[in-house]
């Protein structure tokens, strides 16, 4: 198999999700083709937009503009931008990248401690790792904060980092500091996974079961209790601010050989299967019933937990797809496999055809493919 792109990790980062960004962006006429490429009868973005009204990334959203940096990069590849780490080859291992940006504005919300936002730097670029199914080698980071930072913000910042990677057996490797008018914070994390056991956005196949670890809307729920008043805010802030990376459930799911596909859930439920479903031409059907939702969703109302549960992301579990023939046998070990008393739930199946539903007591309605994405999204409330 040869080398996937190393792009692929390039243009990916944390966000928190709010807005109800589409799955598929509206179609342009047209355009001559450039860098070599062939003219497509379904036109995208990346050839150029034929009309002066869409000219910002406002207008395309984040993930136009990984089509248009996507075909400036593809060198042909069979894995390029869009999956969770970009990979290198490595003898009998391929070394997985990730890179994630957290910045002041879009991601911190008032009152997190720079412990917080330190483990949260570091947090979001392993679950890109786990996602990988592979075991973590190290972490850099470049920060970018104003000269008038107290030096105690920089030291709890960085022993918010020194948490997280020990928690993983690793290390701050390095980084870097530069002079910026707002926080920001560039993290970049390795792994190391068998070629044959990688696990990617690809491979679903029609009958494979779906799964998710852990439970759905922990942090959309704590979002909502920082909107109000209350003396939980400490509690909603680490249930954002400190994720845990499934690392150890990724090479779980790796090296059972059951997993067909595999992304992480930063982004929300709904768009994370529109994204596996546009790479696969694939449909994925998900029971309502079935979703393993966090307990705190039970007091919101009932039109607001579903939309918290499926569209407001955030919570850093890992979405995959198993063999039907395998589902089985990875359950039943899955108890004494996997650390911390994580659960592994059954959400539903992958099908030939019939776009992304979620079935509900009264009968099946579309899957929305929306959720968190830069660019067209608000700051965080």
């Amino acid at each position: 198999m040869a080398s996937p792109s190393p792009w692929s990790v390039s243009w990916r980062s944390p966000r928190w999700p709010i807005a109800d960004g589409e799955s598929r962006r509206p179609r342009l006429p047209n355009e001559p083709p450039s860098h070599g490429a062939t003219a497509s009868p379904e036109p995208s973005y990346a050839e150029g937009p034929s009309t002066p009204f869409v000219t910002r990334l406002s207008d395309i959203g984040e993930r136009g503009a990984i089509e248009i940096l996507s075909r400036i990069y593809d060198r042909g590849q069979p894995v390029g931008l869009g999956q969770d780490c970009g990979v290198v080859d490595w003898g009998d291992d391929y070394l997985v990248v990730t890179t994630d940006v957290v910045n002041q504005k879009m991601h911190i919300p008032a009152g997190a401690t720079p412990s917080q936002i330190g483990w949260y730097a570091t947090a979001v670029n392993l679950s890109d790792i786990a996602a990988a199914g592979a075991r973590p080698l190290g972490f850099v980071a470049a920060l970018s904060m104003p000269a008038d930072t107290d030096v105690e913000f920089l030291r709890g910042l960085a022993q918010g980092m020194e948490e997280c990677v020990r928690e993983f057996g690793i290390a701050v490797l390095g980084g870097d500091t530069k002079e910026s008018p707002l926080l920001s914070i560039a993290g970049t994390a390795f792994g190391r996974v068998r070629k044959d056991r990688i696990l990617l956005r690809t491979g679903a196949k029609p009958g494979d079961a779906i799964v998710v670890t852990g439970d759905l809307g922990r942090a959309g729920h704590a979002a909502k209790v920082l909107e109000q008043p209350t003396a939980l805010r400490s509690d909603a802030l680490n249930d954002l601010l400190r994720p845990y990376p499934r690392i150890a459930e990724g090479m779980v799911l790796s090296e059972s050989g059951a997993a067909t596909s595999c992304m992480d859930l930063s982004d929300g439920l709904g768009v994370s299967l529109a994204q596996l479903a546009s790479m696969t031409r694939l449909s994925y059907q998900i029971e309502w019933d079935a979703l393993p939702l966090y307990r705190g969703l039970t007091a919101l109302p009932p039109a607001v937990s579903k939309e918290v549960a499926l569209y407001y992301g955030g919570d850093y579990e890992l979405l995959a797809t198993i063999r039907a023939d395998a589902i089985g046998a990875l359950l039943e070990r899955w108890p004494t496999t996997a650390p911390r008393g994580q659960r592994l739930t059954v959400i539903g199946k992958v099908a030939a055809s019939g776009g992304n539903v979620l079935i509900t007591k009264t009968g099946r309605e579309p899957l929305l493919g929306k959720g968190w994405e830069h660019f067209r999204s608000s700051a965080i409330r």
